[in-house]
């Protein structure tokens, strides 16, 4: 059998299949190919995923760059750092969860008095939201891990905040009175930064004896030199590293067991005098409410008798009030009844005084009228000599005359004269009326004629 056959045998009893050393060797090239492109692809691209932003430097140049949003990068065998855009940070007593090493992260104080404190807590912390200062943080600042920013620069200056916090006050004040101010000072100083100190000589008032004692303390810079003024602000580490700290919170102030003794000891003491205090007070008050009681007993004798006196005064004076208004009214309606009285009888008076004068008045123009029409008869009986008036009355006498007559039958309607001739009773009448009439034209002084006297 050729050699070259027992060859072909051979690797074809190797591989377990029938294959020749061509197709053998491109297969393993092809396995090759495949493990180098499973090991080169994860390097050529990464994917951002959310709550997260990375940071690359490229494989050839070492220039920086980062993608703050999710979704695919490329990554061209470049170096990358992955960073949380938020985490929070725990400095507690007890672990914070499964992957906490340390049982007590919590941070030691130390107060201007001496004692010593453990503060718990929790802060939220923002990293950057800018590519510049995703990579200022790594390249300037030196974090080049999240883990190391947190270790190197987000704990530090919470401890030297709580640290600097605690030497403006004793361990008693920051567990009496001064708590809120304790956590609103440590939030500010994160914010800005830590405050800048100086020691003053100031009177303190002992908390239990209320006792005024000179000591030295450890007060807060200001702009204006105020106690309510501005704060002087030293150096802030997070300044320019694009971090923010949001929600700071302080659980727990754990004292030393002394130093829990000895506040214990000043509260009870502290208690004990104001129960004292309160029960002096309460003395006091029972003293001051007998003494009240009785100025109220004896006020209100007082007031009773003097009620009294003032009810008969009251009374006298609204008897005298009354009879006074009433005299007044009296007074006022004898008075109103006579200026009625003179009113009335001015009004009488005028009444008659104008009756009076009217009267005159009338009797004056009556007397006028009278004159007036006598002088009018006057001058009419002397233009005519009262012709109209004389006429009118002979007129009138005639008129009866005639009428009476009329109804008389004096003589019969025929007659005999004594001469044999007959003469009618009419003609008798006749003459009796014209006699009749020439005596009332006597009487009368009328004249037939119709003749008048000339005017003058």
């Amino acid at each position: 059998m050729p050699r070259g056959y027992e060859d072909d045998e051979r690797s074809t009893r190797f591989l377990g299949i029938n294959m020749s050393p061509k197709k053998i060797f491109s297969l393993i090239v092809l396995v090759i190919i495949a493990i180098i492109a499973m090991i080169c692809i994860p390097q050529l691209f990464e994917t951002v995923k959310k709550g997260t932003y990375i940071v690359k430097q490229a494989a050839v140049s070492g220039i920086m760059s980062a993608k703050m949003t999710p979704g695919i990068m490329w990554q061209g065998f470049g170096d990358i750092d992955t960073w949380p855009k938020a985490e929070t940070f725990f400095f507690t007593s007890e672990k914070d969860g499964k992957d906490d090493i340390e049982a007590d992260s919590s941070m030691e104080v130390q107060f201007n008095d001496g004692s010593i404190c453990n503060i718990s807590g929790t802060a939220r912390i923002l990293m950057p939201v800018t590519p510049d200062d995703a990579i200022n943080l790594i390249t300037v600042k030196g974090h080049k891990t999240y883990l190391d920013a947190e270790n190197k620069l987000i704990k530090p200056t919470i401890r030297n905040v709580l640290r600097n916090t605690a030497n403006l006050m004793t361990a008693t004040e920051s567990y009496m009175n001064k708590r809120s101010q304790f956590i609103s000072w440590s939030r500010d100083q994160i914010q800005n930064g830590l405050y800048s100190t100086t020691t003053e000589t100031k009177e303190v008032t002992d908390l239990i004896s209320g006792e005024k004692t000179w000591t030295e303390v450890t007060v807060i810079k200001t702009e204006d030199g105020t106690i309510n003024g501005k704060p002087v602000y030293q150096f802030n580490p997070l300044k320019g590293t694009g971090i923010n700290i949001d929600n700071f919170e302080i659980k727990q102030f754990r004292y030393e067991e002394k130093v829990d003794t000895q506040i214990a000891a000043q509260q009870a003491a502290r208690m004990a005098v104001a129960t004292s205090k309160a029960k002096a007070q309460e003395a006091e008050q029972d003293k001051i409410t007998i003494e009240v009681e009785g100025k109220a007993r004896v006020s209100k004798a007082e007031y009773a008798e003097k009620e009294k006196k003032i009810v008969v005064i009251v009374q006298a004076q609204r008897d005298k009030e009354e009879a006074l208004i009433k005299a007044s009214k009296q007074k006022e309606m004898e008075t109103i009844a006579k200026e009625e009285a003179i009113i009335k009888g001015e009004k009488e008076r005028d009444i008659a005084l104008l009756d009076s004068e009217a009267a005159a008045a009338e009797k004056k123009a009556n007397i006028l009228r009278g004159e007036g029409e006598a002088s009018r008869k006057k001058m009419v009986m002397e233009a005519d000599g009262a012709l109209q008036l004389k006429a009118e009355t002979w007129l009138a006498a005639q008129e009866i005359y005639a009428r009476e007559f009329g109804k008389q039958k004096w003589v019969p309607e025929i007659q005999m004269a004594s001469s044999g001739t007959a003469t009618s009773g009419g003609d008798a009448v006749s003459k009796f009326m014209e006699i009749l009439g020439a005596k009332a034209a006597k009487d009368l002084a009328f004249d037939l004629t119709m003749e008048s006297k000339p005017k003058q």
